[in-house]
């Protein structure tokens, strides 16, 4: 899914969760060391995804249950807007699935109201989670609290179309770029697919998603949300981040924004007709197949001069947690373990959950081109995944979304930058508190 589509039915179902009265609850029963293999054990197991996802876990599952003969895993998935229906529902009466996959949008919002169980006692016995780094865990920590563990990871990237700048005679973007350099470069590329038809351009405006603020509040080591779920940034950082992109959006340079909108969700990047694409590193699949090329190239984000090093925390693709209900949290945190961690899960979905989080994971894939240039980008910035992904507060969806209902406003001049900023401090007042 785009980025604009997940927002958008994020914003639908974090509307519809209804979680009151799900703080107290019975307590799940105390961790062991491990799971006694003797014994037995039935656990559920629900995921978002679709028929080829599922047959991929059926495969999983076989693997883990010759590691486990006697844990028995009862298997449900649904699609995305379904999921997320199905599993507020069981919220709302403590009786979510035993192994349940979360996205970081939903983390805050289950962490706040206990349904999730803290995994720490686990790493001892059944959960060492051999190989994941504590980066890489700090995005499922809440609070000190291990609640979540991720299956796959992305890294914020700069993709490019290496056909359409070969055609135009333009180089590519490099990874050592500051902001003003890829104005420069979007500015080139203009210049040079002028004439063609369709008429190329360098990018989208660069200010559109929410997450590259996100970045950009990271590079200068700037928090963004507090413990509590609350902003830490002020207007100001808003208006000082949408004036970076101000000058080549009042003077047209962008991608327009009415192909934008008839496009949607595609976007430039994915039409053919734009050289550049800021998103998640696993999205490159994606962007081969609608684009129509393999010849996709993947760098780092542009930086200011002057600013701190590049940090590129890793983002959790998905996670997959124990709920705090679970009669058999042994169990269903060995399935975590082994859905993490084993290289034969990673041979079976290759980069589709994300990048594997271990290096046995990665180098167990049987590399297509999409996985190639995804994990030799992970490779590339390998040292600099030093931070994690900020916790995001229950009701991110909505506040995402916003963003890019606003950014869409700005960009049609309806609205300037102040006013931008203004009306997201308004609705995150309403949906943080």
């Amino acid at each position: 899914m785009s980025l604009k589509t997940l927002s958008a039915v994020a914003l639908t179902a974090v509307a519809a969760l209804a979680l009151s009265g799900c703080s107290g609850g019975t307590a799940a029963p105390a961790p062991g060391e491990s799971f006694d293999p003797d014994s037995s054990a039935e656990i559920t197991f629900a995921w978002w995804g679709n028929d080829d996802r599922a047959a991929r876990f059926e495969q999983a599952i076989a693997a883990f249950n010759e590691e486990y003969p006697n844990i028995t895993v009862v298997r449900n998935f649904n699609a995305w807007g379904d999921y997320w229906t199905a599993r507020n529902t069981e919220a709302a009466g403590r009786s979510l699935p035993d192994a349940v996959m979360i996205d970081a949008g939903y983390l805050g919002e289950y962490a706040s109201k206990n349904l999730l169980a803290d995994l720490n006692p686990y790493r001892g016995g059944v959960l060492p989670l051999d190989g994941v780094s504590d980066a890489v865990l700090g995005a499922g920590t809440v609070k000190d609290k291990l609640l979540s563990v991720p299956l796959g990871t992305n890294a914020y990237s700069l993709m490019y179309n290496k056909d359409i700048l070969d055609e135009l005679g333009v180089p590519y973007p490099t990874d050592t770029m500051t902001w003003e350099e890829m104005d420069d470069f979007i500015l080139q590329v203009n210049k040079a697919g002028g004439a063609t038809d369709p008429r190329i351009y360098g990018s989208e405006d660069y200010t559109g998603g929410f997450v590259g603020f996100i970045y950009a509040m990271m590079q200068r080591g700037n928090e963004v949300f507090d413990a509590d779920g609350k902003a830490a940034f002020t207007e100001q950082d808003v208006v000082d981040y949408l004036e970076t992109g101000k000058k080549l959006r009042d003077a047209g340079d962008f991608y327009p924004v009415e192909r934008s909108v008839a496009l949607a969700p595609k976007g430039g990047f994915l039409a053919g007709e734009s050289a550049v694409w800021f998103n998640w590193s696993t999205t490159v699949l994606q962007g081969m197949t609608d684009a129509g090329t393999e010849n996709i190239g993947m760098v780092q984000p542009p930086l200011d001069a002057g600013e701190k090093a590049h940090i590129l925390a890793p983002h959790p693709s998905m996670m997959l947690s124990v709920a705090a209900n679970s009669k058999q949290p042994q169990a269903a945190a060995a399935l975590v373990n082994f859905l993490a961690t084993s290289p034969k899960v990673a041979e079976i979905f290759g980069t589709s959950l994300g990048t594997p989080p271990t290096e046995a994971g990665q180098a167990a894939i049987d590399r297509q081109p999409a996985d190639t240039v995804n994990l030799d980008y992970i490779a590339s910035i390998q040292d600099e995944l030093t931070a994690s992904y900020p916790i995001l507060p229950a009701g991110y969806g909505t506040i995402e979304a916003k963003w890019g209902e606003l950014h869409e406003q700005m960009r049609y001049g309806e609205i300037d930058e102040k006013q931008f900023a203004q009306s997201l401090f308004s609705e995150m007042s309403m949906v943080l508190g």
